[in-house]
Parts: structure tokens; C-alpha cells; sequence
């Protein structure tokens, strides 16, 4: 991974920078071997997991960008109740790497301002600042989650 630094970006250099860290995670995401990931829901990536996903993508844009401007939005599908998904608005951007789980669309990374294809589907029903050290999960699972972003950390370096 290149060498990080605190870089104040504004405007199109922001947007270029989210996006182009969010498919970098994404192809790291994919680069691992499914049965490596200790989190279980991670080896089905990008189905299943988006709201672990987006824990993942915060904590590197937290630490590894220092960007803190960031939400976890909880939708539920308006067609399909039984439905929902979890994705980020990092400093107004709607950034999702999950989305492609769905059939509506076959889009990898979704990185605009007010995407139509969340805000006609879903319902926000729950936004809140990411909990980046995952520590209101069960213990388990929170080491399970930090083994396999550190493990995505590597991924992007290589």
C-alpha cells in the first residue's frame, strides 16, 4: 500500500480519492481466497455481508484516510420487506461495494451523491457514525473481523 498521509482534498480530488479507495478495497476483498476468511458471512463477499463490508470500509477510510465524515445507512427493500441493506455516506458520497448482490443491478462500486438505485429501493430506516473497532459485536466475531481486515490490508498492499 502506498505510504499514507493526511491530504486535505476537496470537491472532484474527494470523490476520485473515495472512489478509487472503495474499488481498491473491493478487488482486495476479492483477491482472498473465500475459505481464508474467518468471518464466515465474508466468504460469500459481496452477498450477505454489506453491512460487515461497510464496518470494514469505514474503519480504513477512519484510520487509513482520516476521514471521519461518515454514515452507516441501514435501508429496507419498499418491494421486497423482508429485504435490507447497509452501505456508507462518506462525506456526502453514497459508497457501496455490495451492491451487485442484488439482481436490480450489476454495478460493483456505487460512489455518487444521492444514488437513485439506493433511494428508489431502500428505506433508511437506521443511520448512525460506524463503530470502527467493532467492539459491539461478540467478542468472537470482533476478533474474527479484525483478523480479516487486517488480512484486506495486506491484500491492498500486494
Amino acid at each position: 500500500m502506498k505510504s499514507l498521509s493526511l491530504i486535505v482534498l476537496l470537491g472532484p480530488d474527494m470523490k476520485k480519492l473515495i472512489c478509487t479507495d472503495s474499488k481498491a478495497f473491493r478487488n482486495a476483498m476479492l483477491k482472498i481466497a473465500p475459505e481464508r476468511f474467518s468471518f464466515g458471512m465474508l466468504s460469500n463477499f459481496p452477498a450477505g455481508c454489506c453491512e460487515f463490508t461497510s464496518y470494514m470500509l469505514a474503519k480504513f477510510f477512519i484510520e487509513e484516510r482520516a476521514i471521519s465524515d461518515i454514515e452507516m445507512l441501514h435501508g429496507v427493500n419498499q418491494f421486497k420487506k423482508t429485504q435490507r441493506h447497509v452501505w456508507l455516506k462518506v462525506m456526502g458520497y453514497d459508497v457501496d461495494i455490495t451492491a451487485n448482490q442484488f439482481s436490480s443491478t450489476n454495478k460493483t462500486v456505487f460512489c455518487t451523491t444521492n444514488s437513485i438505485w439506493h433511494y428508489s429501493r431502500f428505506i433508511i430506516f437506521e443511520s448512525h457514525q460506524p463503530n470502527v473497532k467493532f467492539d459491539h459485536f461478540h467478542e468472537e466475531y470482533q476478533e474474527q473481523l479484525l483478523s480479516d481486515y487486517k488480512m484486506v490490508l495486506e491484500s491492498l498492499a500486494s
